[in-house]
């Protein structure tokens, strides 16, 4: 194709007009919902749980995330209790965000729906 041919096509090659716009308008679309205020039974329980988690255990967690609850459920890689972070897979989480945790490794007295 000859030059002038070539720069002519570059003319009417797409492009985005509104840079970022298509960002906006997903972000205008999430809806973020309030933290919740967990009751101190329910933290101790939390807590009681977290203490029980070991590397290698398959775990259903729920957390807060950028104004959105996110439910996870996989293999628990790492956990650190000074950091305060644990990480399922590749996803880390900081634990102060935890609201709820499953796993058929706990004991029946820790049943409850998630």
């Amino acid at each position: 194709m000859p030059k002038d041919l070539k720069q002519r096509a570059q003319i009417f090659q797409s492009f985005d007009a509104l840079k970022g716009f298509r960002e906006i308008l997903r972000e205008t679309e999430r809806v973020i919902v309030p933290r919740k205020v967990l009751s101190e039974d329910d933290l101790d329980m939390l807590d009681r749980k977290i203490k029980m988690i070991k590397n290698g255990m398959i775990i259903k967690i729920i957390y807060y995330n950028n104004g959105q609850y996110i439910q996870l459920e996989g293999k628990v890689s790492k956990i650190n209790l000074n950091t305060k972070f644990l990480q399922i897979v590749k996803t880390k989480i900081n634990l102060k965000d935890v609201v709820d945790i499953k796993s058929d490794d706990f004991p029946d007295i820790f049943d409850e729906t998630i």
